[in-house]
């Protein structure tokens, strides 16, 4: 288990760009949950 999370803590290279997908994914959900009720 040691050596997996070493591994996974120091070399992430997927885990960065799936992480920023969610986060973009996030905040345009937000805004387009911010303007229908804006404009609804």
């Amino acid at each position: 288990m040691s050596h997996e999370t070493y591994r996974s803590l120091f070399d992430p290279p997927r885990d960065l760009k799936t992480d920023y997908a969610l986060i973009a994914v996030g905040i345009v959900a937000a805004l387009v949950a911010f303007a229908y009720l804006i404009l609804t």
